[in-house]
């Protein structure tokens, strides 16, 4: 598969433009074209010569994904796109419109190697890595689709991120970018099952992202069940990872809990977080399971309010957090896509 120019960065376009004989300002063109214009193809660039477009269009195409599908949920809150790449291949991105925000949760990866109880995509298996520009793309079509200002970018879609983590990164670095869709660093989040080198590697980085660290589980039995990935990284190596990069960063991590019905959502959970979390800055969102068509269940409202009420006092903040769109299977948990095209 050829490469395109939309996996370049900001520096390695001016780079490309150089080495092809042409000014480097003409490399800052494209990006601005391809990233802040949002264009699908180089006939879009209106300040950028014939002879450039069509050096343009053989280097490189600059269209990664064509939309297949775009649902809403019945309230608009929620749509989701299903974008297919060139290889035949396919991945899920939602957008999610809340009264202060606009957030797009995009994928990493062609479904998922990790193998989740609780998600959907885990069904698909690992297929393969997305290039930063399909990730940036995934921006780029929803924007012009939905005609909506994005403010906020998820990295929590199909895929575990930090198993693509390079990609991943330079995906954000673009999405960041002043000269692309200049979204703001603290807007960006990189969500992760806990794989904990490259937790450590980003806390390093020159950059504002924030962190995200699917949980689940306060001990390592019940995580080890839930998630294969604690085998490898289990909680008491991950959570001091996840204080490194508190102390490092100087900024909060997030934690994200699926709340399962008689699984994980009992007194002696919600006492294990409190024992596991109380010397970390952070915040715990409680999420109560999506159905994915396992033998799982979502627990009852009365069930959610509960659990809350085991982490009254606690020195974290814990919010609520609903997904939406779950009757597109656009919440948390749910995206899926099986096959590729001949």
């Amino acid at each position: 598969m050829k490469k395109s120019l939309k996996d370049l960065s900001y520096e390695e376009i001016q780079d490309w433009a150089t080495a092809k004989g042409l000014k480097a300002f003409v490399g800052r063109q494209i990006f601005r074209w391809m990233f802040d214009k949002k264009v699908s193809s180089a006939s879009e660039m209106r300040n950028v010569s014939k002879p450039v477009r069509d050096l343009v269009d053989k280097s490189g195409d600059i269209k990664l994904l064509e939309t297949e599908k775009h649902e809403k949920s019945p309230d608009d809150s929620t749509e989701k796109f299903l974008f297919r790449c060139r290889d035949g291949q396919a991945v899920e991105t939602v957008l999610i419109r809340s009264p202060r925000r606009n957030t797009l949760c995009i994928s990493s990866q062609v479904g998922c190697a990790l193998g989740c109880v609780f998600c959907r995509t885990a069904d698909m298996g690992f297929i393969r890595d997305l290039s930063s520009g399909e990730m940036a793309e995934q921006f780029i079509q929803a924007s012009r689709i939905s005609g909506e200002h994005i403010t906020n970018v998820v990295f929590m879609g199909m895929g575990e991120p930090f198993r693509n983590y390079d990609a991943s990164i330079r995906a954000a670095v673009v999405l960041n970018h002043e000269k692309g869709p200049n979204i703001a660093a603290r807007r960006i989040t990189l969500s992760t099952s806990g794989i904990v080198p490259r937790i450590r590697e980003f806390a390093q980085l020159p950059y504002q992202f924030k962190l995200a660290i699917s949980l689940n589980a306060g001990d390592n039995a019940k995580r080890n069940l839930l998630m294969p990935v604690n085998r490898r990284y289990p909680l008491p190596g991950l959570l001091e990872a996840a204080k490194h990069y508190t102390d490092v960063s100087n900024r909060h991590v997030t934690f994200e809990y699926v709340l399962i019905r008689d699984l994980n959502d009992g007194p002696e959970d919600a006492e294990a977080l409190k024992n596991r979390l109380t010397s970390i800055p952070c915040k715990l969102n409680v999420i109560p399971f999506n159905e994915t068509g396992g033998g799982l269940e979502r627990p009852s409202d009365s069930d959610v309010k509960r659990f809350l009420s085991y982490l009254e006092n606690v020195n974290f903040a814990v919010t609520l957090r609903n997904s939406g769109g779950r009757g597109i299977h656009a919440a948390c948990g749910q995206l899926y896509h099986e096959g590729k095209t001949p």
